[in-house]
Parts: structure tokens; C-alpha cells; sequence
């Protein structure tokens, strides 16, 4: 049986795992920089701006990726239902 698999760019990824490892992480990292953060004193974090911005950026793409692979596996077993439903007919069975 084959895997799923997507194309991000000129990559081909068949494997989510590491993707996903890596969203949790910046999240982590993310709300490690906003502990005690306080909305009216956002000036306490301009220095690591860049920082912020940067693990935003790449929690968004990761985001994305995982959310195509989950789509692309509903999509994989939506097929696969389809295919147990055509056999059951051809074989009388429903």
C-alpha cells in the first residue's frame, strides 16, 4: 500500500512526523517568549521581534503542510471507502 505523499514547493514530503514535531515545538518556543506578557507593554518584546516574526512565519508553513497532509490522507480514504463500496456492489453484496 502507498503512503501519502505531497508536493511543497520543488519538495516531495511522505512523511509528516517531523513537521509536525517541529510546529509543536515553535509553539512552545512561542509561548516560552510570551510568558508574563503584558499587551500594554509590547515594547518589552521589541527586541526579539525578528525572533517572533521568524517563528511565526515558519509555524504558519508548517501549519500548512500539516493540514494539506491531513487533507490529502481524508481524500486517501475517502478514495479507499469508495473502492470497498464498488466492490461490495460488484459483488451483490450491497
Amino acid at each position: 500500500m502507498t503512503s501519502v505523499s505531497i508536493s511543497v514547493g520543488d519538495a516531495v514530503i511522505t512523511d509528516v512526523a517531523e513537521h509536525r514535531a517541529e510546529l509543536e515545538g515553535i509553539r512552545v518556543r512561542l509561548a516560552h517568549i510570551y510568558d508574563g506578557f503584558e499587551p500594554g507593554r509590547p515594547e518589552r518584546l521589541l527586541a526579539r521581534e525578528a525572533e517572533i516574526v521568524a517563528l511565526i512565519n515558519r509555524a504558519e508553513e508548517l501549519r500548512e503542510i500539516v493540514e494539506r497532509w491531513e487533507a490529502a490522507e481524508t481524500a486517501r480514504a475517502n478514495i479507499l471507502a469508495g473502492w470497498e463500496v464498488v466492490q461490495a456492489f460488484r459483488s451483490g453484496d450491497a
